[in-house]
This record gives structure tokens, sequence and C-alpha cells, in this order.
């Protein structure tokens, strides 16, 4: 359980992106400094450094939160449960928090995608999430048969196309005319077309 102590930080650091989002939104990010941020929420440069150590860092704090979220939708699956549906299952957080428009994980993903430099820092905290996602499949494998050995180069290219999948759909749902509720939808239909049979964590 989360101490006193720990709530009353995130509170902070939830005060502080709220405050930096605003900014982004209307100024633009390479526009906002640091000290604006700081005056906004009513502190110093120093104190904002104590809580994020960029102001890229408090834009890209959302994904680390969902890949957390996306962890724990992976435990709560059935163990006999194709890899592919599990996936499909986790990614339903990304469709939550994408979807709703009125929810701060659009606008941030809107500052993301405009900004060259986030959205590559974005893209290398996927690649850790993907390969995090692949050993944690493995591990699932194991514990569904001590005896099995999987594949980890057939699993990183099975999460690889999933993630594909949800980039296609995003992009296609987000970025074009449809709407955002469709986003669920469009995942579907590319992790449909794209789907494996069975299992894939073969032997070696």
């Amino acid at each position: 359980m989360s101490s006193l102590r720990e709530l009353s930080r995130q509170a902070v650091r939830d005060r502080i992106a709220e405050a930096a989002e605003a900014l982004f939104l209307a100024k633009g990010f390479h526009e906002t400094t640091v000290d604006e941020i700081a005056a906004v929420v009513g502190m110093s440069q120093r104190s904002f450094f104590r809580y994020f150590a960029s102001k890229e860092a408090v834009v890209l704090e959302r994904f680390e939160r969902q890949a957390e979220e996306l962890f724990a939708q992976l435990n709560s699956r059935p163990l006999d449960e194709p890899e592919w549906d599990s996936l499909r299952a986790c990614f339903d957080v990304f469709v939550a928090h994408l979807a709703d428009d009125t929810r701060p994980d659009r606008a941030t993903q809107e500052i993301i995608e405009s900004c060259p430099s986030l959205l590559a820092a974005q893209l290398a905290r996927v690649d850790r999430l993907k390969e995090d996602l692949a050993q944690r499949l493995a591990a699932r494998a194991v514990a569904r048969d001590p005896k099995a050995r999987p594949d980890t180069l057939v699993l990183n290219a099975l999460v690889g196309a999933a993630f594909a999948c949800v980039q296609a759909a995003v992009r296609h749902t987000l970025c074009g005319d449809d709407d955002p509720g469709q986003l669920g939808a469009s995942l579907d239909h590319t992790m449909c077309a794209l789907r494996p049979v069975g299992h894939v964590t073969v032997d070696r």
C-alpha cells in the first residue's frame, strides 16, 4: 500500500503534469520552459527538478504508467490463453486511454506526435516495453508447462507484429477522420487479419 508521503508526491507530480500539458498545448512543447511550468504550479525551478528530470519526462510519464497497467492486465489473463489474445486484451489499456478525447492521455499523445524528439523517446520506450512483454510471455509459457522451451525469436516477432497493429490502428483512427471511439474496432480488425494459429512458444 502506498504511504501518505508517496501519495502526496504523486499528487504534486499530477499537478505539474496537468500544468505542463496545458502550456504545451497552448504554446507548443519547445516554446514552453521549465520556469513557466514551475510558475504555474507555484514552485521554483529547483523544486520542479525534484519531481521530474526534464519537461520531456513530464510528457512521457503517462506512457510509463500505461505500461504498468498493461503488465497488470497481462498478469490477470489465463495462462492457457494464446499469446495473441493476451496481447489484444492488454492493448485495451491503450484503447481506453487514447480513444476518449476528454482524457489527458489523448492530448499528451498529440503533443508527442507533434515533436520528433518526444516521438523518438517514446519509441525507445516502446522498444523496451516490447522486449519486456516478450520476456513475460516466455515466463508464462514456462509457468504453463515447466518443460517448455519458449522460442524467444518468435515471441519477439509476435510482440512486434502486435504493436505494429496498434500503431496502424492508432494512426488510422486518431490521425484520420474516423471516430476515436472506433479505435478498438480498428485494432480488432488488424489483429484479426494477422492472427497466428494457437500458441507460438514452440520448442527449439
